[in-house]
């Protein structure tokens, strides 16, 4: 029997103009008459998730930047900021590679050294409260993920930059032209797992679903693990089950009213 079911947002849940399928509503309000537990976990803030989300965020376990600040009815589970010592480097990195922009992600705000069109553009897609600043080295606010925006195509380009840091940080794809940076005991995996201890629920009564790399780890803390369609390669190959739909297609939605809903 389901007892927790954890979804992705973008590439997963939500269809390629990054809106949340009609149906979801009226699942997650019966997920919840059965008592079934409902996480979202996404690289995007908490704001992101509060935003597309409001009637039901006294019932969801928010999930955000990776992994690492959680969630759930107003209360704070869990919050794992990088190092300070470790930021000037990677901002450092971002800014001596081509045709990408380093940006640093709060608890309320994403920080900016740059004021370009498209790097506004792709931000405010996931977060609306930014901020510009002269120097990402000087912010002082507690920084829970460092992403990197690569226009070039991130797995190719920018990614192979910030290997140096893998043994001590998480360094995962958040997408084509995202690289997202971490605490190494901050991923979707680990966030999982502390949802299936706070409620003592195992692996074998979990859902996930994802799409990409920053996915990884959470595929390999649930029985029911599936890939969507539409995954990253290295998803399909990590997940136990792959969705016979798209995230176009509801997907995520068919599978949970054939596993936790008949």
């Amino acid at each position: 029997m389901i007892k927790l079911v954890v979804t992705d947002l973008d590439g997963t849940l939500l269809n390629d103009q990054h809106e949340v399928p009609e149906r979801f509503w009226d699942i997650a309000n019966r997920l919840f008459k059965k008592g079934i537990k409902l996480g979202i976990a996404t690289g995007r803030p908490h704001f992101s998730i509060t935003e597309n989300f409001p009637p039901l965020m006294a019932h969801v376990y928010a999930i955000s930047d990776n992994g690492s600040f959680i969630m759930y009815d107003k209360k704070e589970i869990l919050s794992k900021p990088l190092p300070q010592e470790e930021i000037m480097g990677l901002v450092k990195t971002a800014r001596g590679i081509d045709n990408t922009y380093p940006v640093l992600c709060g608890k309320d705000y994403w920080f900016l050294e740059s004021e370009e069109k498209v790097l506004i553009e792709k931000v405010l897609i996931y977060q609306k409260n930014i901020r510009i600043v002269k120097d990402l080295t000087k912010v002082d606010d507690p920084i829970l993920k460092m992403s990197v925006l690569d226009l070039n195509g991130a797995d190719q380009n920018s990614y192979l930059h910030y290997t140096q840091f893998a043994d001590r940080l998480k360094v995962a794809l958040g997408g084509a032209l995202w690289v997202d940076v971490t605490r190494l005991d901050a991923n979707k995996g680990e966030a999982v797992q502390m949802l299936q201890q706070l409620n003592n629920i195992g692996p074998d009564e979990t859902l996930v679903f994802g799409d990409f790399m920053n996915d990884y780890e959470m595929m390999r803390a649930a029985k029911y693990s599936y890939a969507m369609k539409n995954a990253y390669p290295k998803i399909i190959e990590v997940a136990n089950f792959v969705t016979e739909k798209d995230n176009n297609e509801g997907g995520v939605l068919d599978v949970i009213e054939a596993l936790c809903l008949r």
